[in-house]
């Protein structure tokens, strides 16, 4: 991971969102590419906020020497709210007893507890919904210690945008007038973000990575942080017809030189780029031919290229073809899926920064 190219990255966003907010994403392990580098490249290029998806991970980032605001983005259980008390993790609450508990603990502990409310519009993942909004904030409004200092939701996607913003700012309007001031807002994410939400803050994850989610193919300068490289197993020139890999979906034809890379599903490696996906190799554009297997892919080398074994193939990368949101669509899979499969799949090193 090129953790100059995250702070690229982040510069980029901010130019775009002007005075507005960017909160990184770096939860599930900064999507697998390590929530401490991820983060303190963010926080160095100019993000106020981290955002978190469990407590947990707001201890490491604290351990790390973060000391910014963290701010989980789901509901926190009651189980945390002590510990995220302690950390000054500002917690998401959409339950009255969660608010009253939050209460309590800040009550005890001598200190007033930051919390945001989520609004369900739409995902049904976590939030408050439309017709218990009224009471929520009623209810919560009556309890001292707790500073409610902000609300968002969710945005299931392009299509249910418009009607999303529409219940959120309802919502919103009901807690302001049951007696919760909720003076931020964040629902943009990367995608949101390039799909028309043009208040409040933006929660970034994916779009650190250089990802626009192919949002109305705009430019927004970024580039691909993560670099993916396999080294070669084997390089062979058939000469005759030869079914390749499991299935024999493709076969070599006599004078084709086949480049087999040690990477494969096992290492984080979609199944769904054998026939679609390529690897650079000396620079050379090499389409992934026959299945890709547990342990190998194989590519096929054009003609007078001369390969060797102790070369490299690129097969993500700041390079056409091979960029983050090219191979995820060639894959079939969102940018997110692609990055956490090979976080999995392969340990990263980092350079820049």
């Amino acid at each position: 991971m090129d953790l100059a190219a995250v702070q690229h990255n982040v510069r980029s966003w901010k130019r775009r969102l002007g005075e507005r907010g960017l909160w990184a994403v770096v939860k599930s392990d900064g999507y697998r590419m390590g929530m401490l580098p991820a983060a303190k490249a963010c926080v160095a290029a100019g993000a106020e906020r981290l955002c978190v998806i469990d407590v947990g991970e707001a201890s490491a980032l604290r351990a790390g020497g973060l000391q910014l605001p963290i701010v989980q983005i789901c509901t926190t259980p009651l189980s945390d709210l002590g510990t995220a008390l302690r950390l000054g993790v500002i917690v998401t609450i959409d339950d009255i007893p969660g608010a009253r508990a939050l209460a309590r603990l800040a009550a005890a502990s001598g200190v007033v507890a930051k919390a945001h409310v989520a609004v369900d519009t739409g995902s049904g993942w976590s939030g408050v919904v439309h017709s218990g909004i009224e009471r929520f904030a009623r209810s919560a409004a009556t309890l001292s210690g707790v500073e409610w200092e902000g609300a968002w939701t969710h945005i299931a996607g392009p299509n249910s945008l418009h009607q999303q913003l529409e219940r959120f700012e309802s919502g919103v309007e009901d807690l302001r007038t049951n007696g919760l001031s909720v003076p931020s807002l964040h629902v943009a994410s990367t995608g949101p973000l390039l799909w028309g939400v043009k208040e409040g803050a933006a929660r970034l994850g994916v779009g650190l990575y250089g990802s626009t989610l192919c949002a109305n193919g705009e430019d927004v300068g970024l580039r691909t942080a993560v670099t993916l490289t396999a080294p070669i197993s084997m390089i062979r020139t058939f000469d005759e017809p030869t079914p390749l890999g499991y299935g024999g979906t493709y076969v070599a034809a006599p004078s084709e030189t086949i480049v087999t890379l040690r990477i494969g599903y096992g290492d984080g490696l979609p199944r769904t780029l054998a026939g679609a996906g390529a690897a650079l190799l000396k620079g050379q554009r090499c389409p992934v031919v026959g299945a890709i297997g547990m342990n190998y892919t194989m590519v096929s080398a054009p003609q007078g290229v001369n390969i060797r074994i102790e070369d490299e193939a690129v097969l993500l990368g700041e390079a056409p073809g091979l960029m983050l949101d090219e191979v995820a669509a060639n894959a079939g899979i969102i940018p997110h899926n692609l990055l956490t499969a090979l976080g999995a799949g392969g340990a990263v090193s980092y350079v820049g920064g």
